[in-house]
């Protein structure tokens, strides 16, 4: 019989026990369009009971060492590479590098020097082609997209952004999604988080959280919560406790099974065709509201 192989990117949690931890990756202060200077951010993120945060002002660096001793927080480096093109978030670096007109060029720079390239809110803007599917698709070195940026919710677009990224997981550009505030006001605050799993044993550092989201361990959430990912055989077991409706999205987002509960399980048609045309799955979950809760993709292999 035909084997149906679900690699997970996620920790198995029965064998190694985990914590969750919150973040935002994408934040702005005064040193460039924010509305409070570096500290009362992290401040404001600390009294949010976050666990990391990112202050990727435009073209300019909060460096983290400078702030890191006044706060529990851990701090990674960034900067939103913004002028002469589409929007890339660069993380775990403390530099600044020239935007270029060519974004490889800048994608190139930050894969080289070990840090990581988020690309930014695609739907933003009347056109909602903030960021355009083709450059996206030709772009190589960034590691995700922004799915879901809270502050579009003001701005012309659209803030969510999961139609862009089956786009690119259908068509093997694999990468994860990111859900950020780009927080510019204190109004920002808070409405969109990234939960990186970690290893309970130890304290994580920001290459540890780093490391964490280059793997795509982590889910990203408007509010909902997902308590467990698990893996068996051919079976996804998914539980958010504060979820109403769980839903498995496939390849060029079918949705492939929808339960509306805070547990669900899906299982792999164990058909070659069918098979070979889903490529992955990815878990939505949907709470009270508009709250929202993403899972990373989870690749579908199949060996007759």
């Amino acid at each position: 019989m035909a084997v149906i192989t679900l690699k997970s990117p996620y920790l198995n949690e029965a064998a190694t026990p985990v914590v969750w931890l919150k973040g935002n990756l994408h934040a702005h202060t005064t040193i460039s369009d924010g509305s409070r200077p570096p500290e009362q951010v992290i401040a404001a993120y600390e009294r949010l009971g976050y666990d990391f945060l990112a202050l990727t002002d435009h073209d300019a660096l909060a460096p983290a060492r400078e702030y890191q001793a006044d706060t529990r927080l851990v701090l990674i480096p960034g900067v939103e590479i913004t002028a002469r093109g589409p929007h890339i978030l660069q993380l775990g670096l403390e530099a600044v590098q020239e935007p270029a007109v060519d974004r490889q060029r800048n994608l190139d720079f930050i894969v080289a020097q070990g840090g990581l390239a988020v690309l930014n809110h695609p739907n933003w803007q009347w056109h909602f082609n903030h960021f355009p599917q083709e450059l996206m698709q030709s772009l190589n070195g960034a590691i995700g997209v922004e799915i879901y940026n809270a502050v579009i919710d003001r701005l012309e677009g659209a803030a969510l952004a999961t139609d862009r990224w089956d786009r690119l997981l259908s068509q093997d550009k694999w990468v994860w999604g990111f859900a950020n505030d780009d927080s510019h006001y204190p109004t920002d605050d808070g409405r969109a988080w990234n939960m990186a799993q970690w290893d309970a044993s130890a304290t994580p550092t920001a290459g540890d959280i780093l490391d964490a989201l280059r793997k795509g361990r982590f889910f990203a959430s408007t509010g909902v919560t997902i308590d467990a990912i698990q893996i068996d055989g051919p079976t996804i077991h998914v539980t958010a406790a504060n979820a109403q409706c769980i839903r498995f999205i496939t390849r060029w987002g079918v949705v492939a099974h929808t339960v509306e509960a805070s547990q669900a399980s899906w299982t792999v048609p164990n058909t070659p065709d069918v098979v070979e045309s889903l490529k992955y799955v990815r878990v939505e979950c949907f709470g009270v509201g508009s709250r929202m809760a993403w899972s990373q993709p989870i690749a579908i292999e199949y060996q007759p």
